[in-house]
């Protein structure tokens, strides 16, 4: 009876990590879950809408995107030529669903040369002023309902950007 129960033990033992390996297999894989974020940058001067540029990416579990619109610009500089990217730069990472709720950690920055009539000095030769707005932030954004998650003011005019951001669940 000892032999029978020490047979019986080596037995489970030997064949324990395939009896682990066919239950893991029975459970269902957690389903791919994936939204579709609408970015919207609503620019604003003396609190009156001017443009509004729109943007989309769609996004798993863990995901990120990348997009840039932007014209590289050439700068002189101690005689050698160098390139600066002057436009919009949309990152987004970190994605997850819970409960009806997007979390996604966003930034943004805007790149733009000053108007000439915007310069301190304006005139001939004189190099151009870029101006740059940057934000970033970790949002908790409810599914199918925009939402604004930044709003930036820029320091030297009246104009506003605000980044709104709407998550909509692709079936």
């Amino acid at each position: 009876m000892r032999k029978a129960g020490l047979s019986t033990f080596a037995l489970t033992l030997l064949c324990w990590p395939l009896l682990a390996q066919q239950a893991e297999e029975k459970k269902p894989p957690k389903p791919l879950v994936s939204y579709r974020l609408e970015l919207a940058i609503h620019e604003t001067e003396n609190e009156k809408r001017i443009n509004t540029r729109r943007y989309s990416a769609v996004l798993e579990e863990d995901g990120r995107c990348r997009i840039r619109a932007s014209s590289r610009v050439p700068i002189s500089s101690e005689g050698k030529i160098m390139y600066m990217d002057v436009g919009l730069s949309i990152d987004c990472d970190n994605f997850h669903e819970r409960d009806g709720f997007v979390s996604v950690s966003l930034s943004f920055e805007i790149s733009t040369f000053e108007r000439p009539e915007e310069q301190q000095k304006p005139g001939v030769g004189t190099p151009p002023l870029v101006r740059t707005i940057r934000a970033l932030s970790s949002s908790l954004i409810p599914a199918g309902k925009p939402t604004i998650v930044s709003r930036v003011d820029d320091m030297t005019t009246t104009r506003r950007y605000e980044l709104e951001v709407t998550a909509v669940k692709i079936k």
